[in-house]
């Protein structure tokens, strides 16, 4: 491939890029978490989730209101009767007629539904904090997403740097190649780096529309949108984490520990909800009804209507142990609510270690890589008027502009991975969703 084929080629890439931004559309990133609030599947589930359990936290769910149900009914009967002394049979009927309405309450079962009710409270309680812990991962795996799109683009503007030396080198060639002052080794080096490097420029232009398309796929974003424009330019590092500081939110504030924390208070009410079969119970009953009897046989009838009401009460005497048997579990199951509590307070505890001792680590790089870059920069520069004048050669010249290019990768990744562990710092912090104040 010359250096003309490869010229259209890359022209041609960029015309069709450049065709399509005419559809662009701009986010910043409390845009972008915006827009994944609105449209997050998985946030809407567990919403919906969250929604059934506010459904259920009703005093009615945890039987501390009356049931009152209407009936109607009829029967009838038909017989043939035989009197003492005759031979014959007479036919009969009997029918009867009743409608009412009845109802039973529960005054009083050892505290049982008081402590049904608040443990329906505490469920609905977990499901807000459900909801929350959702929106924090996804609000995280999103930001991280963002700035991991960041960080191509400006990949993608120092391959174009790279790509820019490359041609202006060929052209060198190329020039010298004509008047004699190069060999046709020098000229076909300078053409394979070219090419070289327009192949990586295309390859991770590729890349980086792979990970737009699932950044679009997070954010239900229209997949026919030609082009996304973040309006971001840098990384926006938090420079002043404290450890000690981090560590004493994180343990007020994780979503998750707190979940633990409503799992335990959850598993105490049902602790109490079994222990309220050891009282008695009282229960209320009344009833208002018509009732109608007539009989064919005797020709009578008789008409009912009135109230009836009465007070019940019951005590559990002996149940084969199975009283015993579940308090015991349920013993057990609070010493798990606890263990579980204990371990996950371990493992944010671990997760902010490793997250802060890798901040720290590429927030101490930051400082050398910017200076590196600059450095490197520099050298490129002398390396191409050197090279111009013909005092280097094209592939120590070369090794210059890849030096360069390492340095501004290590930079970039360096920001990056120290974002990132600032991202993840403030999920178990609990507040990720600082994330959306950010312009």
């Amino acid at each position: 491939m010359n250096f003309r084929t490869s010229f259209l080629l890359l022209s041609s890439f960029f015309a069709a890029a450049a065709a399509s931004a005419q559809d662009t559309v701009l986010y910043s990133l409390s845009t972008t978490l915006e827009t994944l609030l609105n449209n997050g599947y998985s946030i809407k589930f567990s919403r919906n989730r969250e929604e059934v359990l506010s459904n259920n936290a009703t005093r009615g769910n945890a039987g501390m209101l009356p049931n009152v149900n209407a009936a109607a009914g009829y029967s009838g009967a038909a017989n043939q009767l035989q009197k003492a002394g005759e031979q014959r049979y007479t036919n009969t009927f009997n029918n009867s007629y009743n409608l009412g309405v009845a109802g039973t309450w529960t005054l009083f079962d050892g505290w049982g539904m008081q402590a049904s009710y608040s443990r329906l409270q505490e469920m609905k309680k977990n499901g807000e904090l459900s909801v929350k812990l959702e929106i924090e991962n996804s609000v995280a795996q999103t930001t991280a997403m963002y700035y991991e799109l960041l960080q191509r683009r400006l990949r993608l503007e120092n391959l174009s740097i790279m790509l820019s030396l490359s041609r202006e080198r060929l052209r060198m060639a190329t020039e010298k190649y004509l008047v004699g002052a190069h060999s046709q080794l020098e000229l076909l080096q300078a053409q394979v780096d070219f090419n070289a490097d327009s192949s990586q420029l295309v390859t991770y232009r590729q890349g980086t529309y792979e990970q737009l398309i699932r950044f679009k796929k997070q954010l239900l974003i229209p997949f026919d949108v030609n082009d996304i424009v973040f309006t971001d330019t840098s990384f926006n590092l938090n420079e002043h984490l404290l450890l000690e500081d981090t560590k004493t939110v994180m343990l007020q504030n994780n979503t998750s520990l707190k979940m633990f924390d409503k799992n335990r208070a959850i598993t105490d009410l049902e602790r109490k909800q079994i222990e309220a079969a050891r009282y008695p119970y009282v229960n209320l009953n009344a009833s208002y009804g018509y009732n109608n009897a007539h009989t064919s046989y005797n020709a009578s009838n008789s008409d009912a209507l009135g109230l009836s009401y009465g007070v019940s009460i019951g005590f559990k005497i002996y149940d084969g142990q199975n009283q015993r048997r579940m308090e015991k579990n349920i013993e057990v199951e609070q010493r798990n609510r606890e263990l579980e509590y204990e371990q996950q307070k371990q493992q944010i505890l671990a997760d902010l270690y490793l997250l802060y001792s890798s901040y720290s680590s590429y927030m101490n790089l930051l400082g050398l890589e910017r200076s590196n870059r600059v450095l490197s920069a520099r050298k490129v520069s002398l390396a191409m008027e050197q090279y111009r004048l013909g005092q280097i050669t094209s592939l120590e010249l070369r090794e210059h502009q890849r030096t360069h290019l390492d340095a501004q990768d290590r930079l970039l990744n360096a920001m990056f991975q120290a974002k990132l562990s600032e991202i993840y710092i403030m999920q178990l912090c609990g507040v990720v969703l600082n994330y959306m104040e950010e312009n």
